[in-house]
Parts: structure tokens; sequence; C-alpha cells
């Protein structure tokens, strides 16, 4: 499973007094199971990527292959297949969702795409239960869930067609810190144990430090620095790129300003023990 940003310009209102370039020249290549998160600020255009992925959108300039799948502003064959294979999960559950009913919205893509009707009931348990809800939730209405929920949900409705790619926008908002740790989870289970490819788009710095291993980090459009997640404990190329410096990474780095030998963790219970073998 491969994603490739081959030298990617992307633009909305071409030739007009509205025109905005949200990519310029942006070239990447995704391949396997792994996270790959790009962190970048509002103005940094990675909220564009999903849409090229899963080709709602096209660029302006180069192209962007998904498998066997090429998006480079032409006709696109069999493209419901490309987005069943690679599915966006938007920031919002809200922009996601519009069934009356959980059932509802998790049956919707299924039979639009006209998938076998005595597999559509498991695909549905299925996709609740990897999400950590019970079956009784189909009977809810959307209306009634909490956010948190309709987040879920909303994964869910994503991960009902098995797709290799999933294009996670800003995951953790309006996540409490609980929920979080369970998304993180997920994530690392559909990794490790589903072979996925995960792509992240956040400006969340502890998050995108919790659950990567490669970021790409974005300003205006265009990636100034990529590496392992570690190359965030470099506050300088955070603050530089107006994203906040993780509290964990923080907390390190001022305790061994004063003193302290202690090692980077991406978890605040290897912190602690940290903490514990170095105060001995």
């Amino acid at each position: 499973m491969e994603v490739v940003f081959d030298n990617v310009t992307y633009k909305e209102n071409s030739r007009t007094p509205l025109e905005k370039t949200y990519l310029r020249k942006f070239t990447v290549s995704l391949e396997g199971a792994k996270v790959y998160t790009f962190l970048g600020d509002s103005k940094s255009g990675i909220d564009k990527l999903g849409g090229l992925i899963n080709a709602t959108s096209s660029p302006i300039i180069g192209k962007v292959r998904v498998n066997e799948f090429v998006n480079n502003g032409k006709y696109i064959r069999n493209v419901g297949k490309l987005r069943m294979n690679a599915s966006v999960i938007a920031a919002n559950p809200n922009d996601m969702l519009f069934n009356k009913y959980v059932k509802d919205e998790l049956s919707f893509g299924l039979k639009y795409f006209k998938y076998k009707v005595n597999k559509q009931s498991i695909r549905v348990v299925d996709a609740l239960k990897l999400v950590g809800l019970s079956e009784d939730y189909l009977k809810r209405r959307i209306s009634d869930l909490t956010i948190s929920e309709k987040k879920k949900v909303a994964i869910a409705s994503s991960l009902i067609f098995n797709p290799e790619i999933i294009v996670f926008n800003e995951p953790s908002m309006f996540l409490i810190n609980k929920d979080k740790e369970e998304l993180i989870r997920l994530i690392n289970m559909l990794v490790t144990k589903y072979k996925k490819m995960i792509i992240i788009t956040t400006k969340d710095t502890s998050f995108a430090y919790s659950v990567s291993d490669n970021i790409y980090i974005v300003n205006d459009g265009e990636i100034l620095a990529r590496g392992p997640k570690t190359i965030i404990e470099n506050t300088g190329v955070l603050k530089v790129n107006n994203l906040e410096v993780p509290d964990i990474i923080d907390f390190v780095n001022v305790s061994n300003k004063m003193g302290a030998n202690l090692s980077h963790t991406n978890n605040i219970l290897d912190l602690i023990k940290e903490v514990y073998r170095n105060a001995r």
C-alpha cells in the first residue's frame, strides 16, 4: 500500500479574486503499515491532503497516486473503489453524520456501494465494537450522542469498508484525555494488528508525539522538516512553525536544565518511571 504526492500544487478558486494556494510543490512518499503525521497550523494546508488522497479534490499541478489510482485532475475509473479503500475522517463528526439513527448511518455506505446484503449487519456490528461502542448504539439517535460518541460513530462508518488507508483530520479535536487514550490504542491496533496505513493531519503536537512513527512539519503548503517523531523534541522547529511544544517534552527539557538526566518518553507512565529511576 502506497500514497505518493508528486510535485503537487493545490489551489481553490483559481483565476478568481478568491484564489488561494494551499500546497506548493508538495512531494512525499508513504508506504506500508505506519502512522504518518503531518503537523501544521491552520494556514499550513494539511487539511487538504485527505481530499486529494480520496480524489474528492484534484491538484492543479502534479499528481497523487494511491496504489494503482492516479489523481491528476483527469477522469478516474472506478473511483468508488478508491474511496472505499482510502477513507477520510473529518475533524468534526457533524460534517460526516447525516442520518437519524446510528444503524442507518453505518448501513448507508454499504447500501450505496451495494455491499452484499447478508454481510451488512456483520460489518456494522464489527465496526461499532472496534471503536468501543456496544450493539445497543444501533438504536440510538445521532442527535442524542455526545460529541465523542459521534466521533466514534464517524470512525466506525469509515472502518466499515475495511480500508487499507485511513486519513484522520484533527483526530483529537473535541476529545477529553480518556477518549484520546482510547483513540491512540485504536490507531495502534489498526497498524499493528490490521496492517493499516494511518495518515494524520493535526496541530496537536502532543497527540502526534504519542502515536506517530514519522512526522512531517508543514508550513504554508510546504514540508519544512521530516523524520521520526523525535524531530519534535527539537522545540525550535515547532516554535518557528507556530506549533506548541508538548507538555511531556517541555517537562523533560526544563528538568534537565535543573540538573536532571531524563530521557524523552512519549507517555506519562514511562515518564514517571524515568523520574523514579533518576531520583534513585
